[in-house]
């Protein structure tokens, strides 16, 4: 059986990258440039949490299929990307949503199982995951950060979804739960 927690990784490993090929995009980046803005938005959340938390930063601890994965999706996305020409503004935010949301979750699942117990550092580990990547990838690409300039809610949810989760969390037994506890380096 797949681990649910690979799931949520490799999707949102693969929605940042598109989302930080997407913003390479819209400056008619090249291809390398594009490679880095998708690799660093990917990554950037899990690798800033891990130093938080003061761990071997994922990616650096052997799990560097994460990097390969980002590295793939950026390709993949900097190839169809003239498909996303025209509505670049809502693939980006789609993009970015789906990541945000998978990065939350899996972050809250790592937090916790290093042993954190309280819900309220795996809810701010959640966001900072979550949100740290795209960032970066704001900055990288001279825009002002989508957490702060977006019309759209973006901080709430993430806050609300992870606060949430945590609580439902709590209403599982342990021996139901499925939350990233064989995978302690990953989710980035």
């Amino acid at each position: 059986m797949i681990d649910p927690t690979v799931v949520l990784i490799v999707i949102g490993v693969a929605a940042f990258a598109i989302s930080g090929v997407i913003a390479g995009a819209r400056q008619d980046a090249n291809i390398f440039t594009v490679l880095v803005l998708g690799v660093v938005t990917a990554i950037g959340g899990g690798t800033v949490r891990d130093i938080i938390l003061n761990i071997p930063v994922f990616w650096v601890g052997g799990d560097f299929a994460i990097v390969w994965l980002a590295i793939l999706a950026s390709l993949v996305a900097f190839l169809f990307a003239p498909l996303f020409r025209e509505r670049l503004g809502k693939a980006l935010l789609y993009a970015d949503t789906i990541g945000v949301a998978f990065f939350s979750v899996a972050a809250i699942d790592k937090t916790l199982a290093l042993g954190h117990t309280g819900g309220e550092v795996a809810v701010i580990m959640g966001f900072v995951t979550a949100c740290m990547g795209g960032i970066i990838r704001d900055l990288l690409t001279g825009r002002s950060p989508l957490v702060i300039a977006s019309e759209e809610l973006f901080v709430t949810p993430v806050l609300i979804g992870g606060i949430l989760y945590v609580l439902l969390l709590d209403l599982v037994p342990p021996g139901m739960r499925s939350t990233g506890r064989s995978l302690p380096s990953a989710s980035s």
